[in-house]
């Protein structure tokens, strides 16, 4: 119980520390917590370039693409494979679309809440 008070914790500092830096990130990640997800892009977003893109990497956390693109990305599909014990662990599968006004897009899939694949189409 203690472990989690302390990681629930470290949670609140650190949207805090966002909150103080970006509200619309903040503003993003709280949408994801809340299962609450868009890539529908509005004139308070920011403009998801070709820069964030090559920024973002494998291995990522969902929160830390939300955090180099600026707003949340919409989801597209969730797919969860339960693991067996002692042979395999259980494999989530998300994958969420950022648009531009312009329609220029970016895709990415999640594996267990880490980036595992991205793809792009007319970012600059």
């Amino acid at each position: 119980m203690k472990f989690f008070k302390i990681i629930m914790a470290l949670g609140l500092v650190i949207v805090a520390a966002i909150l103080l830096v970006n509200k619309e990130t903040a503003s993003s990640i709280l949408e994801f917590f809340n299962g609450k997800t868009s890539a529908s892009p509005s004139p308070s977003r920011a403009v998801l370039t070709m820069a964030k893109y090559d920024a973002i990497k494998t291995g990522m956390s969902y929160i830390d693409v939300v955090a180099i693109i600026g707003f949340g990305g919409e989801e597209l599909s969730r797919n969860k494979i339960n693991g067996v014990p002692g042979v395999m662990e259980s494999v989530e599968t998300i994958m969420y679309q950022w648009v531009n006004s312009g329609g220029s897009n970016m895709n990415a899939i999640f594996q267990n809440n880490r980036l595992f694949q991205k793809a792009q189409f007319g970012l600059r």
